[in-house]
């Protein structure tokens, strides 16, 4: 009987790190504070960042206060930055940078 040999397959590895925000109750500066972390993480392990924002209207302070810290924290940042979340307060804030950029 011949032997079975299971070829050795390397493991893929995801080009993107999801950083899990759990925003209920949070002030801005401390999601801010994981975010800045989760950005530090991507980086080091070379990967892009997938920021998951939970709870985004459950913040405790405004959500502007966030978007206004979250643009100075990508100011510069060497990788692609995607966001995701239900509310739709990214979706406009990306809209607003992608003009400035034009």
């Amino acid at each position: 009987m011949g032997r079975l040999e299971r070829a050795a397959q390397p493991i893929a590895q995801t080009r993107e790190l999801q950083v899990r925000i759990a925003c209920a109750g949070k002030t801005a500066d401390q999601a801010l504070s994981e975010l800045y972390t989760g950005l530090n993480e991507a980086e080091i392990q070379n990967r892009d960042p997938l920021i998951v924002l939970e709870n985004l209207g459950q913040l405790r302070d405004s959500v502007m206060t966030l978007i206004k810290g979250l643009s100075r924290l990508l100011v510069g940042y060497p990788r692609t930055v995607t966001f995701w979340e239900s509310s739709g307060y990214t979706e406009a804030f990306l809209s607003v940078m992608e003009k400035d950029q034009t």
